[in-house]
């Protein structure tokens, strides 16, 4: 019970976030916690995967949200599969992907609080940072993840044997 609270916490928080100032978003996220922005890396692989099922592009763009206010923190490489995953939504559902990333990173803008800005694409940069990878590097295979038919539909999941 006391999770499904937080997890709606967050959710109101990744609203919240979105309509703040820059200032605002860097109070937000220096306020996370690791457990908060675990939650929040769930949150972003649900919009993903809830982006496809519906063909709802403001899925994309709150799991982008969700991703900015977490920031790369704790463990940037952790975003990053989730990037993926919210980047191959987006083509699927037909949407200039690298587009809308760069949309979302500007509108999301804002300065990391030293602590956590520990490499160089830190808060919502690492958007921006993803969309400009190569091709290649924005598939799922590469992150070890793969489509599947799960109980609610479609859904993403880690490759076993990868």
């Amino acid at each position: 019970m006391a999770e499904e609270r937080k997890r709606n916490e967050l959710e109101a928080a990744v609203l919240a976030f979105r309509n703040a100032e820059p200032e605002e978003r860097t109070a937000m996220n220096a306020a996370l916690t690791k457990n908060e922005a675990s939650i929040l890396d769930g949150i972003a692989q649900e919009a993903a995967e809830a982006a496809v099922r519906e063909e709802d592009p403001d899925r994309v763009r709150f799991g982008l949200a969700a991703l900015a206010l977490e920031g790369g923190w704790p463990d940037w490489r952790d975003t990053t599969v989730l990037l993926t995953l919210l980047h191959v939504s987006a083509r699927k559902i037909g949407l200039d992907a690298d587009h809308v990333f760069y949309e979302e990173a500007r509108a999301l803008a804002y300065e990391p609080v030293r602590e956590r800005a520990y490499f160089s694409t830190a808060g919502a940069d690492i958007i921006r940072s993803f969309a400009g990878r190569p091709d290649r590097l924005k598939e799922l295979d590469v992150m070890a993840y793969e489509e599947y038919t799960g109980p609610n539909g479609f859904a993403y999941r880690e490759v076993d044997d990868a």
